[in-house]
């Protein structure tokens, strides 16, 4: 655990330090801040949604992209330059590593999430628009989804270069949150093997849309306790299995 703790630290400070994590979450509170300035347009109930929509599909999207700008850099480049064999050559093994290099990729963006939300708070409170506990399941769930995207840029950070692993996790947000629809399309369009890859694809990828509550949020529309928590355990298995093939990927690399 604190060869973990030591990893996760390190990894947090150079995060933080990183000039594009500040560039998105300015981009991130501009866009919370537009959700009032645009409010205006409608009114009533109207209003009050387009708030929470905007600023709880903000906060998704920002963290998203700031894990995958982020994450793959790092890891990436501790790997390329093999400065990953310095920490290795310590009493820390390739296991804690990924998992000190994970806690705090998602230790800074937990931050950022949690500034994000707060800025959302203060903008329905100023707004008087009506803040329920399924709002903060909301953003408790993005931050699951974020995580989970999270472990894919680890993974993918652990054979292929920044670019490509940036790639192949937009692919596979993309295709985890629009997985349902797809896999009805090619039911319903496609031939038998069509159908046999989207199937694949639908158990394969991450399903996203169980970490989106902005529906509910927005409607008020009830939550139970028990989807609340399938989702988190949904996720953090889902995590947890891509950081264990990322690690079965890195134990086979050569760093000296």
């Amino acid at each position: 655990m604190r060869a973990i703790a030591a990893v996760a630290r390190s990894t947090f400070r150079e995060t933080i330090r990183e000039k594009l994590l500040f560039l998105v979450a300015a981009y991130g509170l501009v866009l919370m801040v537009s959700t009032w300035i645009l409010s205006p347009l409608s009114v009533g109930a109207a209003r009050d949604k387009i708030v929470v929509d905007v600023g709880l599909a903000g906060i998704s999207l920002f963290g998203v992209l700031t894990a995958i700008m982020i994450g793959g850099a790092l890891v990436h480049k501790e790997i390329d330059k093999k400065a990953v064999y310095l920490v290795l050559t310590r009493p820390v093994s390739r296991g804690e590593y990924l998992v000190g290099k994970f806690a705090g990729i998602m230790g800074a963006i937990g931050s950022l999430v949690g500034l994000m939300a707060v800025l959302l708070v203060l903008i329905m409170l100023a707004g008087r628009v009506e803040i329920t506990r399924v709002l903060f399941a909301a953003v408790a769930l993005s931050l699951v989804e974020i995580a989970v995207i999270a472990a894919v840029v680890v993974f993918f950070s652990t054979f292929t270069t920044p670019i490509l692993t940036s790639f192949f996790t937009i692919g596979v947000f993309i295709a985890g949150s629009l997985g349902s629809d797809l896999r009805a399309f090619a039911q319903k369009f496609g031939g038998a093997a069509m159908q046999r890859t989207m199937d694949a694809m639908y158990f394969a990828l991450p399903n996203l849309t169980v970490f989106n509550l902005r529906s509910e949020a927005v409607h008020g529309l009830r939550l139970t306790a028990f989807e609340f928590f399938a989702a988190v355990l949904y996720g953090t298995v889902y995590a947890g299995a891509m950081l264990y093939f990322a690690w079965l990927v890195l134990r086979r690399r050569e760093f000296a």
